[in-house]
C-alpha cells in the first residue's frame, strides 16, 4: 500500500471552477467479490479467518475426527432410537378386556352456584343416572364423587357407575338382608373440569381441589331433603358426613390434595379409589409449582400415619383407606412404578395392586381403557357396593371391614373360616405321612385324610385343582380330627370347612396359547402351624366325569430357592437352577428389582410317560407393589418367556416404613408332579428387550441427550462457517 501524502498549507491543490468534486473508494479486500477473483493464501480474507481459528480453543475446532465423531454419533442415536422403539413395541401385551355396555344420563346440578364456590363458571358437577335402571333424579343412596384426570372426561365414570347400578338392581335388592345391613345404592357425581391440563399446570391442580372440597360440602347437603322422597328410607338413619371417591389418572392426586387445602372438612372422605395415578412423581415435571405440590403432599401423607404425632394430619386420615390399581405394561401414558403408595400409605390403610394380579382379571389395560375393562369393572363395583353401610354416618364399614372386603377382591379373595361340620363315613381313606393324593375324573366318592404331624418332615400342605371347593361342588377342603367311635367299621371326623384359604389361578392346559385364560384353578397352602388343632387334612370327593385334584405335603426349605448372585454376574452369566419334581416350587431373586431391564426365563423339563394333568405355569410377584403377573402353558422348554417388572421408583423412593422386608423378584413355578424328572430354569437378562423400557422410563434424557447432539452439530458448523 502506499503512504498517505503530507501537504502544507502553502501546497494545498487548487480545484478548478468548472470541475465537479468526486468522491471515490476504494473497494476494501475484505469485502471484494470472490467471483471475480480467488483471494491468496496470504490475502486479509484468509488471514482473517486464520485469526479466528486461531483463537478458537482446540476442544471447539472441526476437524475430520470431530466431522467423523458426529457421524458416529449421529448414526448410534438414530439405531438406539430406533431399537428402543421396536423394544418397546414388541414389549407391548394384548389386553383381553371386554366392554362394559351402558346407558348413561347426566343431569347437571345447577344448585352448586356461585354462591357456593368460586369456580362455579369454570367447572361443572353432574348427577350419573342410568336409563330404566336409575328411576328417581335425586341422590337417596350413598355418595361417590369421580375425578377426572389430566385432559380427562366426566363421563368416564359411565362404566363403573352402571355396573354399579346393575348389580344393585339385580343382585342386592333381591334380598332383605342386605338392606338390614345398610346396602344402599350407589350416587355417582362427576365432574366436567373441562379436559384441563392439570399434569401440566400445578394452579389448575389446587384450584380443582378446591372446587372439590366445595362439591364435596354442597353433595351432603343434598341428603336431607333428597332422602325424604325415598319412602325405603327410615328417619332413624344419620345423613351421609362423607364421600366416596374415585380418582383417575391426576384426579388421584387431586383427591390427595384435597385434604390439605384449608377448605377441607375432617371426616368428609374416607374411601379413596385411585386408577393409573402417578402418586410418587408428576408425569411431566415442567412446572416448579406441580412439582412443590408432589413434595407437600406426600410429607402431607406421611405425617398423618406417625403413630407418635397428633396432628391435623394424623386425624384427618386416620380412616382413610387408599387404594391404588394400575394397568401395567399397557400403560404408556404413566409409569406404573409411580402408581406405588407404599413408601406413604401403612398396609393397614391401603395397598397398591396390578390389574393382572386381580383375581377373574388378569390382564394389563391401558391408560384409558382401566375403567372400562368390564371384568375389573364388575370387580370394583360389587366391591364399593360391599363397604356401604347407610346405618352409619360416614355410609361405609369401618376401615378393617373395608380393609377385608378390598383384599379379598383385589388381592387373593380369601374370606375368615367359619363352617364346621361333622362326617361318618365308611369310605375314609388314611394316607401316610408324605404320602401324595391325585383325583381324577371318575374317581369314587369318598373321603381322603392326609395326616398333619409336627413332627413330620413336611410343613405344609399345596393343593391344586380346576374344580371349585365347597359343599355343593366335587371338593371340598376340611380340616378334621379323628373322633372316638364304638361301632365296627366307622370312622368318625368331626372337621370344619377351609374352602375359603383357596385363591382363584389362571387355569393352563396343554396346546392353548400362551396368556390365553379359559377358565380357573384353585390353589392353596395350608401350613401345618395354621392347622393348629386339627391332626389331619381332609377331602371329600363326589364322583365325577371331569376335573383333578392334587394335594402334595412339601418342604418349603425343599421346595424354595434363593439366587445369591451380583446384577454383574447375573448380566454375564445368568442363572441356571434345577427345580425338584413338585407341585409347587418358589425361586426368589433379592437382586432383580430393577425396573429398567427385562429378561428371559427358559423351562425345561423331560418328555413325560404320563399324561398330564395340566401344563407347568409361572407366576412372577414384587411383594412392594402386589405385583403379579401369570404366564401359562410352558412345557417342553419350547419358548422363551419374557419377563418384566415394575420395582421401585429409581433415583426417587426409598422403601418406607410399612413396606414388605422380602426384596427382589418371587418366582413360583407349579408342575404336575406325576413327572419324576427335575425341571430346568435358565435366566437372563433381555438386552434388546431392556432397551424400550429404559427409553420409555427415561423419555426426558433422550429428549435432553438429542438436544445436545443437535447443539453441537450445529456449534460445529457455525464454527467452520
Amino acid at each position: 500500500m502506499s503512504s498517505p501524502s503530507i501537504y502544507t498549507d502553502g501546497d494545498v491543490p487548487k480545484c478548478e471552477v468548472n470541475s465537479t468534486p468526486t468522491l471515490k473508494i476504494e473497494q476494501s479486500p475484505l469485502f471484494a467479490d470472490p467471483s471475480n477473483s480467488p483471494s491468496p493464501p496470504s490475502s486479509p480474507a484468509n488471514r482473517l479467518l486464520f485469526n479466528v481459528r486461531k483463537l478458537t480453543p482446540a476442544a471447539f475446532q472441526f476437524t475430520r475426527t470431530s466431522k467423523l465423531l458426529i457421524v458416529c454419533l449421529i448414526a448410534f442415536s438414530l439405531t438406539a432410537l430406533a431399537v428402543i422403539l421396536d423394544s418397546f413395541a414388541g414389549l407391548r401385551e394384548a389386553s383381553c378386556c371386554k366392554q362394559t355396555h351402558m346407558r348413561p344420563r347426566y343431569i347437571k346440578q345447577t344448585g352448586f352456584d356461585s354462591e357456593m364456590t368460586r369456580f362455579a363458571g369454570k367447572y361443572t358437577l353432574y348427577l350419573y343416572r342410568e336409563k330404566d335402571v336409575d328411576l328417581v333424579d335425586q341422590p337417596t343412596g350413598v355418595p361417590v364423587l369421580f375425578i377426572p384426570g389430566h385432559a380427562g372426561s366426566c363421563k368416564q365414570i359411565r362404566s363403573i357407575a352402571a355396573e354399579a347400578a346393575f348389580q344393585y338392581s339385580h343382585r342386592y335388592t333381591r334380598h332383605n338382608d342386605n338392606w338390614d345391613h345398610g346396602g344402599r345404592s350407589l350416587d355417582f357425581f362427576t365432574v366436567d373440569f373441562n379436559e384441563e391440563f392439570s399434569a401440566l399446570h400445578g394452579q389448575s391442580l389446587l384450584e380443582q381441589a378446591e372446587y372439590l372440597n366445595d362439591a364435596v360440602d354442597y353433595i351432603l347437603k343434598l341428603y336431607p331433603q333428597s332422602r325424604k322422597l325415598d319412602p325405603r328410607f327410615s328417619s332413624d338413619l344419620p345423613d351421609p358426613t362423607s364421600v366416596i371417591i374415585i380418582g383417575h389418572s391426576m384426579g388421584g392426586v387431586v383427591a390427595r390434595t384435597m385434604f390439605t387445602i384449608p377448605n377441607y372438612q375432617p371426616g368428609t372422605i374416607n374411601t379413596i379409589l385411585t386408577f393409573s395415578t402417578p402418586h410418587i412423581l408428576p408425569p411431566a415435571p415442567f412446572d416448579w409449582k406441580i412439582t412443590k405440590i408432589y413434595s407437600d403432599i406426600t410429607q402431607y401423607w406421611k405425617n398423618g400415619f406417625k403413630e407418635t404425632d397428633l396432628t391435623r394430619a394424623s386425624l384427618a386420615l386416620k380412616d382413610v383407606m387408599l387404594i391404588s390399581v394400575t394397568g401395567g405394561v399397557l400403560d404408556t401414558i404413566i409409569c406404573p412404578d409411580n402408581a406405588n403408595i407404599g413408601s406413604f400409605m401403612p398396609q393397614s390403610n391401603g395397598f397398591t395392586v396390578f390389574t393382572t394380579a386381580i383375581p377373574n382379571v388378569w390382564t394389563p389395560t391401558d391408560h384409558d381403557s382401566i375403567l372400562s375393562c368390564n371384568q375389573l369393572v364388575k370387580i370394583v363395583a360389587k366391591s364399593l357396593l360391599d363397604i356401604v353401610d347407610a346405618r352409619r354416618g360416614s355410609q361405609t364399614r369401618p376401615l378393617v371391614e373395608r380393609m377385608d372386603v378390598m383384599r379379598r377382591a383385589l388381592l387373593s379373595g380369601l374370606e375368615d373360616r367359619r363352617a364346621d361340620i361333622t362326617l361318618t363315613d365308611s369310605d375314609a381313606n388314611f394316607l401316610k405321612p408324605r404320602e401324595r393324593l391325585i383325583l381324577r375324573a371318575n374317581t369314587a366318592t369318598g373321603m381322603t385324610f392326609l395326616p398333619a404331624f409336627d413332627n413330620s418332615q413336611e410343613n405344609i400342605f399345596s393343593i391344586l385343582t380346576d374344580m371349585r371347593f365347597g359343599p355343593a361342588e366335587r371338593f371340598e377342603i376340611l380340616l378334621c380330627n379323628k373322633l372316638p367311635t364304638h361301632v365296627e367299621g366307622v370312622t368318625r371326623a368331626g372337621c370344619r370347612s377351609a374352602k375359603a384359604v383357596a385363591a382363584p389361578l389362571p387355569a393352563s392346559f396343554d396346546g392353548e396359547e400362551q396368556q390365553q385364560y379359559r377358565g380357573n384353578f384353585m390353589f392353596a397352602n395350608i401350613a401345618f402351624s395354621e392347622m393348629a388343632g386339627y391332626e389331619y387334612l381332609g377331602i371329600a370327593h363326589r364322583e365325577g366325569n371331569k376335573g383333578f385334584l392334587i394335594v402334595e405335603p412339601r418342604n418349603t426349605q425343599a421346595t424354595e430357592q434363593t439366587v445369591d448372585k451380583s446384577m454383574l454376574t447375573l448380566a454375564l452369566e445368568g442363572a441356571q437352577l434345577e427345580i425338584p419334581p413338585s407341585l409347587f416350587s418358589t425361586v426368589h431373586v433379592p437382586v432383580i428389582e430393577n425396573p429398567m431391564l427385562a429378561y428371559h426365563i427358559k423351562i425345561s423339563q423331560p418328555a413325560c410317560d404320563n399324561e398330564k394333568l395340566f401344563a407347568t405355569f409361572l407366576r412372577q410377584s414384587i411383594s412392594s407393589m402386589h405385583e403379579s403377573k401369570f404366564y401359562l402353558n410352558l412345557n417342553n422348554g419350547q419358548r422363551r418367556t419374557s419377563i418384566s417388572l415394575h420395582g421401585r421408583t429409581l433415583f426417587t423412593s426409598t422403601s418406607g416404613p410399612n413396606e414388605p422386608d422380602n426384596r427382589g423378584l418371587l418366582l413360583q413355578l407349579w408342575m404336575d408332579p406325576i413327572c419324576s424328572s427335575p425341571a430346568k430354569i435358565e435366566l437372563s437378562i433381555d438386552w434388546y428387550g431392556s432397551a424400550g423400557r429404559i427409553g420409555f422410563r427415561n423419555g426426558i434424557i433422550l429428549a435432553a441427550f438429542s438436544f445436545a447432539v443437535v447443539m453441537l452439530a450445529s456449534s460445529r458448523i457455525l464454527v467452520k462457517g
